[in-house]
């Protein structure tokens, strides 16, 4: 019954996210607030605490440190296959969760239970982890899938039209990089599940690149050999 209601628990997240807006109480929330609240209310995940979005017609600098400006013109896979990683030697500082960015000391999210045996995925910084990212179009990230136990599953992702669509890949246990280009401008929604085990939803902001910009935290690559 369990694998059967996860399908249908997304068609619903995708049908709060068809449209740019949703309503609550007379409220109009985004695309990833929405996702979220629906997701909670079905027992998954957290609730996505309200307040006024950041703006997705400019860059705001606070996000630099999460992504890298790609150069050439080498094209690109929008999403690419989980790679096993190890974390100790790039702990993050602080974690935000949703818009509003609350900020959770790391040392004191480890204790949560979403750490010690849950599915988390998060947006990979050069100092900390958030749910909530603005980066520019054609620029790369890293997710960080961390899964205690591991295995085949599906990251899914709701694009900027609100569409759903899911890839098939394998999680190692403990932690697993994933590399996302910012091909389209718009709110993309992202989640995994493995073994019917729903991770939280992160939501990457894209907005149109301004050339001039310039990125004060210079990427390192945060692959590990295979």
């Amino acid at each position: 019954m369990k694998g059967i209601m996860i399908p249908i628990i997304l068609i619903i997240c995708l049908m709060g996210c068809a449209a740019a807006l949703d309503v609550k109480n007379g409220v109009e929330l985004r695309p990833g607030e929405a996702a979220s609240e629906k997701l909670f209310n079905h027992g998954i995940g957290q609730p996505w605490v309200s307040g006024n979005p950041p703006s997705s017609g400019s860059f705001d600098m606070k996000f630099s440190q999460y992504f890298s400006i790609n150069k050439g013109s080498a094209s690109k896979r929008h999403i690419e296959a989980p790679k096993k990683h190890e974390i100790k030697n790039e702990m993050p500082t602080t974690v935000y969760f949703n818009y509003q960015m609350q900020a959770v000391p790391y040392t004191q999210y480890k204790s949560y239970p979403t750490y010690t045996g849950g599915n988390s995925l998060w947006i990979q910084g050069a100092k900390s982890w958030t749910q909530y990212a603005q980066v520019p179009q054609s620029s790369s990230l890293f997710l960080l899938a961390t899964s205690s136990i591991g295995g085949n599953g599906y990251l899914y992702e709701i694009d900027p039209n609100g569409m759903l669509s899911k890839n098939g890949f394998y999680f190692y246990p403990g932690n697993s990089q994933i590399s996302f280009y910012a091909d389209t401008v718009g709110q993309h929604i992202l989640l995994f599940i493995i073994g019917g085990q729903v991770s939280n939803s992160v939501v990457i902001n894209v907005v149109p690149y301004t050339p001039s910009y310039q990125n004060p935290y210079p990427r390192r690559s945060y692959l590990s050999p295979v």
